[in-house]
C-alpha cells in the first residue's frame, strides 16, 4: 500500500469518525433521539401499512400484483407488476417501464409515478434491489454481483413481458440511477432509453474531481516555489471548491465506510434517527437555510417508513407465496446494515466481468427501431466517447437543490458521456425527485414521453413543466 493510499485511509477514518460524533451530537442535543421510542399509535400505523403494501395476499397498489423472479443462482428478487389496461385495438403494443430505486428505498419509492394514471396503457414493473424491500440478499455487493443480478432480471422481464416492436424504458433513481448508468454504458442493449434521476455518471464525476485536484496540485506546487504569488493560491483553492463541496456533501458515505459496528450504529441509533431525517428531506421539508418547514405527520412518516422497512414479521409468515429467507435475516434492523453495503464494497467503479450467459443473452437482443442511429457517444461517428460513456439514449434528471452532489462535478463535460438522442433536465427539486411534489410531476411527464412517441421533442415537454430547464440536448 502506497503512502498516498495510507493517507487517504487515515483521512477517511478520521473524517468519518468526526462526522459520526457530530451527527450523534445533533441527534442527542437537538432532536432528543435517544429518549424517543415509537408510540403504540406509530407501531399500529406501521403494522397496518406493512400489511397494506407488503402482504403477498393482496395488491400492493391498485392494479398491481406481487411477483418474484428467481435468478440462475437461486437469488429471488421481488417486484410489483401492472400488466397494463386492455387495449381497445389488439394490434397496439404495450411498452414496458422497469423502475429501479436507490438507498434506502423499495418499489414504493415509485408510488406516485406508478399510480399517476398517465401510464396505465403500458406494462409497469418496479423491482426491489437485492438487499432491499422484499428481495433476497447477495453474498457481496460489488459490480459483478449487482450488475449481473440486475441484467439477468431485466433480461427476464424482456422475455416475459416485452413483445415484438414494443420498447423498454428503465427508470431509475439514486443508486438505481448509478446502476442504470453502468448498464447504459456496458449493456446498452437492455433498454431503448434510460431515465436516470438524481445520480451521477461515475467516470464523469470522478474524472472531473481528479482533473480539478490535479490542476490545483500543480498550482500549489508552483505557489510553494513563488509564495508571493497569492493569486495562484486563490486559484488553486477556487479550483478545489467543487471537490471540497462534494466531500462535505458525502460525509455520510465516510460514516457508512467506518468499521463495523460504527457504521451500523449510525444507521440504527436513536430509533432510526437517520432514516427519519432522510424521510423529512425526501418530502421536501428542509429549507435551503437548513431549517425545517415542518415535520412529517404520522401518516406521511408511516408511508415513507414502510417504503424503507419492507415487510414485517407478519408478512413473512402468511400465505403460500413467501418472501426469500434473506428478508427474514435483516428484519431486526430494517435491513439497514445490508443496505449500506452498496456503499462499502466497490460497486461504483468496480470492473464488471460479464458471465458467458450474460454476453450471449445481450448479443441476442435485436436492435430496435428507436435505437437506430443513437448508439454512439462523444463527438464523432467513430468515437465511442470516454470510458464509462453511455451507449444508449438517456434522459438525465437533476434537482437544482440536490444535496448529494455538487453540480459542477456532476454536470461538467457530461455531454461527452451521453449518446445521441440524450438530454439533461434540471428541475427545481431536491434529491428525491420521485417523491417531491414538483419533481414527481416532472418525472411523470418525462416517463410518459419516453414510453410514448419520442418523435415529439422532449424540449417541448420540458417547456410545459414549471421550473424545468433543458441544459444538455444531443
Amino acid at each position: 500500500m502506497t503512502v498516498a493510499q495510507l493517507a487517504w485511509q487515515a483521512f477517511s477514518f478520521g473524517y468519518g469518525l468526526a462526522n459520526l460524533v457530530f451527527m450523534v451530537g445533533i441527534a442527542t442535543f437537538r432532536d432528543g433521539a435517544f429518549t424517543k421510542r415509537p408510540s403504540e399509535s406509530e407501531k399500529k400505523a406501521l403494522s397496518s401499512a406493512q400489511k397494506r403494501y407488503w402482504s403477498l395476499t393482496g395488491q400492493p397498489l391498485h392494479g398491481f400484483m406481487h411477483k418474484f423472479f428467481t435468478l440462475r443462482n437461486g437469488t429471488k428478487l421481488h417486484y410489483v407488476l401492472k400488466p397494463g389496461a386492455p387495449n381497445a385495438d389488439a394490434s397496439t403494443v404495450k411498452n414496458v417501464a422497469i423502475c429501479i430505486h436507490g438507498f434506502p428505498d423499495s418499489f414504493l419509492l415509485w408510488r406516485k409515478l406508478l399510480t399517476a394514471g398517465y401510464l396505465d396503457e403500458h406494462i409497469l414493473i418496479a423491482v426491489d434491489l437485492p438487499g432491499y424491500g422484499g428481495s433476497d440478499n447477495l453474498p457481496k455487493y460489488g459490480a459483478n454481483e449487482i450488475l449481473e443480478t440486475m441484467t439477468e432480471f431485466i433480461l427476464g422481464m424482456r422475455e416475459q413481458y416485452l413483445h415484438e416492436e414494443a420498447k423498454l424504458v428503465v427508470v431509475s433513481h439514486d443508486w438505481g440511477g448509478v446502476i442504470a448508468t453502468r448498464l447504459a454504458s456496458e449493456a446498452s442493449q437492455l433498454a431503448d432509453r434510460f431515465v436516470i434521476a438524481s445520480a451521477v455518471i461515475p467516470q464523469n464525476w470522478t474524472s472531473n474531481a481528479s482533473t480539478k485536484t490535479a490542476s490545483a496540485k500543480q498550482m500549489l506546487h508552483t505557489y510553494f516555489r513563488r509564495p508571493l504569488s497569492i493569486g495562484l493560491l486563490r486559484n488553486a483553492l477556487s479550483t478545489l471548491k467543487p471537490v471540497f463541496s462534494q466531500v462535505g456533501r458525502s460525509f455520510y458515505v465516510f460514516i457508512f465506510n467506518l468499521p463495523y459496528p460504527l457504521s451500523t450504529f449510525f444507521v440504527t441509533f436513536g430509533d432510526y434517527w437517520l432514516l427519519k431525517v432522510l424521510h423529512n428531506v425526501a418530502a421536501g421539508l428542509l429549507k435551503l437555510d437548513g431549517q425545517w418547514i415542518r415535520k412529517l405527520n404520522e401518516e406521511e412518516a408511516t408511508d415513507l417508513l414502510v417504503s424503507s422497512t419492507g415487510p414485517g414479521i407478519a408478512q413473512l409468515e402468511e400465505g403460500k407465496l413467501r418472501y426469500p429467507e434473506g428478508v427474514n435475516k435483516r428484519i431486526d434492523d430494517y435491513g439497514m446494515s445490508e443496505k449500506i453495503r452498496i456503499y462499502r464494497e466497490g460497486f461504483l467503479l468496480g470492473k464488471w466481468e460479464k458471465s458467458l450467459e450474460t454476453v450471449v443473452a445481450l448479443s441476442e437482443i435485436p436492435a430496435s427501431a428507436s435505437r437506430q442511429g443513437s448508439a454512439s457517444s462523444g463527438a464523432g461517428l467513430f468515437d465511442e466517447g470516454p470510458s464509462g460513456a453511455l451507449k444508449a439514449p438517456a434522459t438525465v434528471i437533476y434537482g437544482k437543490f440536490d444535496a448529494a452532489f455538487d453540480k459542477r462535478l456532476a454536470l461538467e463535460g457530461i455531454s461527452d458521456y451521453l449518446s445521441k438522442a440524450s438530454q439533461v433536465v434540471l428541475l427545481e427539486a431536491g434529491h428525491w425527485v420521485p417523491v417531491e411534489e414538483e419533481g414527481s410531476v416532472a418525472l411523470e411527464k418525462i416517463v410518459e414521453w419516453a414510453l410514448g412517441d419520442e418523435g415529439k421533442p422532449l424540449r417541448g415537454v420540458v417547456e410545459e413543466i414549471p421550473n424545468a430547464k433543458m441544459v444538455v440536448e444531443k
